[in-house]
């Protein structure tokens, strides 16, 4: 079980939380986030990613102390109240659960076509929202790859994976 961590807005450790409402600072810190239990009981749960660390409020340590518990035991697992936990993020984190995880190199189309039976392509979606429904529908169907062209949302951007 990682060890879990007391923190608060004046504490060193909490600077990276302070990115998660801009997705440019995050992603250039080769980090995206996943807000709420759900989507932070999915990351963990699915291992495709490396969890950097997890910050929650009491509450959702308590409902995902079990999940929680799969971490390798070197992740952080901060604790902070719901009002410093949006002090920090900079605004209301009303689900009080967020975990930043390590971002997956981009890859060559090529790479990602490769062996695919079912793509999904993605020009100039802009809407995280519209991003974050078609990737769940392409889970539904079992699509393989996806192809984004410039000017689509991050995939990863927590709007869209929430």
């Amino acid at each position: 079980m990682p060890v879990l961590h007391s923190i608060d807005h004046r504490d060193p450790r909490a600077a990276a939380y302070r990115a998660v409402s801009d997705p440019a600072l995050a992603r250039r810190e080769g980090l995206f986030v996943a807000e709420g239990r759900l989507v932070v009981t999915r990351l963990i749960q699915d291992g495709r990613f490396r969890v950097d660390s997890v910050l929650l409020n009491r509450a959702s340590f308590e409902a995902l102390e079990t999940v929680i518990e799969r971490l390798p035991s070197d992740t952080p697992v901060y604790l902070a109240s719901a009002e410093e936990l949006s002090f920090i993020a900079g605004f209301n984190i009303h689900r009080g659960c967020l975990a930043l995880a390590v971002r997956p190199p981009e890859a060559e189309v090529a790479e990602v076509v490769r062996g695919a039976r079912r793509l999904v392509v993605l020009e100039r979606v802009a809407n995280a929202d519209n991003v974050g429904g078609v990737f769940r529908n392409a889970a539904a169907f079992g699509v393989d790859a996806a192809i984004l062209s410039p000017g689509t949302c991050d995939p990863l951007y927590r709007k869209a994976i929430r």
